[in-house]
């Protein structure tokens, strides 16, 4: 289990303690990539019943103490709220782009020897929430929010393309 499910397990977090999590760590970078901040990012479905994950779990080190090992989630946003797509596969980052017009970049932190397959796994999320066919429909989003509702959606690289040899979604 990760850090950010551990922060959950810890039981001030009520509902969210049991949930099913998709968590990784990244580097906050600037659209051009010069470092930022170190974030945890987990992807969550609040709900068992719930065919698709619906919340963005977002988790980082306390100010006071970097050498600590317990996270300080700091944000929870509905998933309907959030744009998440792929920025740079050669540098391993997504975009996600909020409701109100704020965009903010996520370079993939792992080990040289499980980037590229733990990135893979975050591109099919990608997929998967871009397009859920075969799910069971949820509850009705939003109308009128960028990127949510109806209309068919983008393919998750409206930043960059994937290109042959790309994952794709994952089989069904």
């Amino acid at each position: 289990m990760g850090r950010l499910w551990r922060c959950l397990a810890r039981g001030e977090y009520g509902r969210l303690r049991d949930c099913p999590l998709f968590e990784g760590d990244f580097l906050q970078v600037t659209r051009s990539g010069e470092a930022a901040s170190r974030v945890t990012v987990g992807i969550a479905a609040t709900s068992p019943l719930l065919p698709l994950p619906d919340l963005m779990l977002l988790a980082r080190l306390p100010p006071a103490s970097p050498e600590a090992e317990e996270l300080q989630l700091f944000g929870l946003l509905p998933l309907s709220c959030v744009r998440l797509s792929l920025h740079s596969r050669r540098r391993h980052q997504l975009r996600a782009r909020l409701v109100t017009g704020r965009t903010f970049y996520l370079q993939l932190l792992a080990s040289p020897q499980r980037l590229h397959r733990v990135f893979v796994r975050w591109i099919r999320l990608l997929f998967l929430l871009r397009d859920p066919g075969g799910c069971l429909p949820g509850p009705p989003a939003p109308r009128g929010l960028p990127g949510v509702g109806g209309g068919p959606r983008a393919p998750p690289g409206d930043g960059e393309e994937l290109g042959e040899g790309a994952p794709g979604p994952p089989p069904q």
